[in-house]
């Protein structure tokens, strides 16, 4: 292989992993608050008993299984979260923020708070995870788009 040759099968790597970045980090506005859902639906589950956090857990786990067989179906691959690179200070800041909504929504169960701060609470959740959904697919796209992947 001359270098001629050579240069052109690094572009031509370069441009396929420049379409992967735009395909799979292409996200509406709806897949963000679906998995800011998702996230919300956990957090809020734990404010109440038994008998509703189990159920939340469910409908949760049902919701992550869903995203992921949409995205595969749509967009041809599922990228999990909890990887090295670029989106890792994302996702220890969105896992941060949501052990801290949680125990705060233990502590308003445990005090006997009524059903406003506990949503509230969750209100919190979901903006926390929304915005981090954004940054993620973000971090992610610029990092696919150096080549750093």
């Amino acid at each position: 292989m001359n270098p001629i040759e050579a240069r052109a099968a690094l572009d031509s790597i370069d441009a396929a992993q420049r379409d992967l970045a735009l395909k799979a980090t292409y996200c509406p506005l709806w897949r963000h608050a679906a998995f800011a859902a998702v996230l919300t639906i956990l957090v809020l589950g734990v404010g109440f008993g038994l008998a509703i956090q189990l159920p939340s857990v469910v409908l949760a786990m049902a919701g992550v299984a869903w995203l992921v067989t949409d995205d595969r179906r749509r967009y041809g691959v599922f990228v999990n979260g909890y990887r090295k690179g670029a989106t890792l200070p994302v996702t220890l800041a969105l896992v941060a923020v949501m052990v801290a909504t949680m125990a705060a929504e233990i502590h308003a169960r445990i005090s006997g708070l009524s059903i406003v701060p506990k949503l509230g609470i969750g209100g919190i959740a979901f903006v926390a995870a929304l915005g981090a959904s954004i940054a993620w697919s973000r971090s992610y796209r610029r990092e696919l788009m150096r080549g750093a992947a």
